[in-house]
């Protein structure tokens, strides 16, 4: 019943800040972004199993592709960017029993002379096979399937924003869900972080409604270009000689910052494709 509880009030805390929710773990922010003045982070994760689990802590280095997800680079290959060797944990490994709950301590030490810029490791939690016992039906022993679940862990030197224009959008609607394609061209040594939020003004009409979002949306400094397919939300459509407006705002860090801003016709001719 206790174990009830603390899920509950956890998963309640969740819907107020950013969080990953995994088959096993629930991890929590699911982003961290240090400025000058931070030295040390909290990453709060939660046994979500039935059973205990182990997870050792460590640094992959990865790269963004533009249609989303990352590329773990291989150890012969170099991340000029890497924030792992200015990264301290404690602790480095936790074992945790059902429901239990966890504080990691993530500390940064800061080199000197650091070049402004953006530097950026993700930090993975690595789950550690369970080695359970045969039973007297049959023999041997069984190996849990090991899984890793990781957060980007990131450090801005300087205040430079980043540069970012929304290029073109294309309504899609070979997909079973009607959604927007919207392509995005990012410029600069930092990312973006923030959301995607579509409106559309009827013809004749003064009064916007929303009709897409997307929150904890990123363009990481590798990327010149991203695409992000955007669905509507329920029963919404776009409509003929509607007027369609996307922003891209900030949040977090960059809360009350407007990345960009593209307003549009949906008219008839453009029913494929909204330049």
């Amino acid at each position: 019943m206790k174990y009830r509880y603390f899920l509950y009030c956890f998963i309640v805390l969740l819907t107020f800040h950013s969080a990953a929710v995994y088959a096993n773990l629930l991890i929590s922010p699911t982003r961290i972004a240090f400025d000058d003045r931070q030295r040390v982070a909290k990453v709060i994760v939660v046994n979500n199993s039935n059973e205990s689990k182990t997870y050792r802590l460590e640094w992959q280095e990865k790269i963004a592709k533009p249609q989303g997800g990352y590329i773990t680079l291989t150890d012969d290959q170099v991340n000029p960017n890497s924030l792992a060797s200015m990264m301290r944990l404690s602790p480095s490994q936790v074992r945790l029993a059902p429901g239990e709950r966890q504080v990691v301590k993530i500390a940064l030490r800061r080199a000197k002379g650091l070049a402004d810029k953006e530097y950026r490791s993700h930090l993975v939690f690595k789950a550690l096979p369970n080695e359970h016992k045969s039973n007297s039906k049959s023999f041997g022993i069984r190996l849990d399937m090991v899984l890793s679940y990781s957060i980007p862990v990131l450090l801005r030197q300087g205040t430079t924003l980043p540069e970012i224009d929304i290029a073109s959008v294309k309504y899609l609607t070979n997909d079973a869900k009607p959604s927007l394609g919207i392509s995005l061209n990012h410029s600069g040594d930092y990312s973006s972080f923030g959301k995607v939020e579509v409106f559309q003004t009827l013809s004749g009409s003064k009064e916007e409604q929303k009709i897409a979002m997307v929150n904890d949306f990123s363009i990481y400094p590798e990327l010149d270009n991203v695409t992000l397919t955007l669905p509507l939300f329920d029963n919404m459509k776009l409509q003929e000689n509607s007027q369609i407006r996307i922003t891209y705002s900030g949040l977090k860090e960059y809360q009350g910052q407007v990345f960009s801003t593209k307003t549009t016709t949906f008219t008839s001719q453009h029913f494929n494709s909204l330049q």
